[in-house]
C-alpha cells in the first residue's frame, strides 16, 4: 500500500504513540501505515458513514490487522472514550468541518494528546480556532500533488501567543520546501478575490481584509528569500 504525498506527509507527522484514532479514515490508509511502519501499537479507525467503514474492514482484514485496528462508526469523536487515543489524526476535510469536530468532542481530547489535522479550505479559520481555544500549533508542513498543495497542521492542548501571520499564513511554514509555491497561490487567489470584490460596490472592508493576508504573504516571501 503505497501512500499519497497528502497522506504520507500526515503519517509522517504522527509521533510515536500507543493508540491513533484517525475520523473521517475512509479507507484506513493511515491506521494500516501507521501499525505496519511502527509508529503506533493500536489505531481506531473511525467514519461517519457505513460504507466506507466496511472498506476499512476489508483493507485491515487484508493487512491482517485485525489485532491491532478497531473501527467505529461514529460522528466525529463522539464514538471515542477519552483518553482512548493519545494522537487524532482529522484529515482530508474542510477547515470549519474539522473546528465543528474539534469543537463538539473536545471533552474526548486528553490534556496530553497530539492532533494532527489536514484542512482541504478554510485553513486561517481553522488556526484561528484553535489559538481562541486553547491549542497550539507545535509544526505544519505542506505536501504537493500536482498543482495543489495541502496543509497538514501538529496540535497540542497548550495555550499560545499568535498574531496574524501565524493565522493567515503559517509561522512554521516559512523554512518548508514548499512555501514559495504556497505563498505565490494564495497572493495569485487573494488578488482575484480583491479583483472580483471591486466590481461591487461597498465591498471596501472586505477589500482591505484580502489586500492585508497578500501583504502578509508578500512579506513572509520576502523576507524568507
Amino acid at each position: 500500500m503505497e501512500l499519497t504525498n497528502r497522506l504520507k506527509t500526515v503519517a509522517e507527522m504522527i509521533p510515536n504513540c500507543n493508540t491513533v484514532a484517525d475520523i473521517g479514515t475512509d479507507h484506513a490508509y493511515i491506521p494500516i501505515y501507521a501499525i505496519k511502519n511502527n509508529i503506533s501499537k493500536y489505531a481506531v479507525a473511525c467514519d461517519v458513514n457505513e460504507g466506507p467503514l466496511k472498506i476499512a474492514e476489508k483493507n485491515i482484514k487484508n493487512n491482517l490487522l485485525e489485532k491491532n485496528i478497531s473501527t467505529k462508526l461514529s460522528n466525529g469523536l463522539e464514538g471515542l472514550e477519552k483518553n482512548e487515543a493519545d494522537v487524532i489524526v482529522i484529515a482530508g476535510m474542510g477547515g470549519q468541518l474539522i473546528t465543528d469536530i474539534i469543537r463538539a468532542g473536545v471533552d474526548k481530547i486528553s490534556s496530553d494528546a497530539v492532533l494532527i489535522l489536514q484542512p482541504m479550505i478554510a485553513q486561517s479559520d481553522l488556526r484561528r480556532y484553535l489559538f481562541e481555544n486553547g491549542f497550539s500549533i507545535t509544526d505544519e508542513r505542506l505536501a504537493q500533488e500536482g498543482n495543489k498543495v495541502y496543509n497538514i497542521i501538529k496540535v497540542v492542548k497548550n495555550q499560545q501567543e499568535f498574531d496574524d501571520l501565524d493565522i493567515y499564513v503559517g509561522r512554521n511554514l516559512l523554512n518548508d520546501d514548499l512555501f514559495d509555491i504556497y505563498a505565490e497561490k494564495n497572493i495569485r487567489v487573494g488578488k482575484k478575490i480583491i479583483s472580483g470584490l471591486k466590481q461591487s460596490e461597498g465591498k471596501e472592508k472586505e477589500i482591505a481584509h484580502e489586500e492585508y493576508i497578500v501583504s502578509l504573504f508578500e512579506k513572509a516571501k520576502t523576507e524568507r528569500g
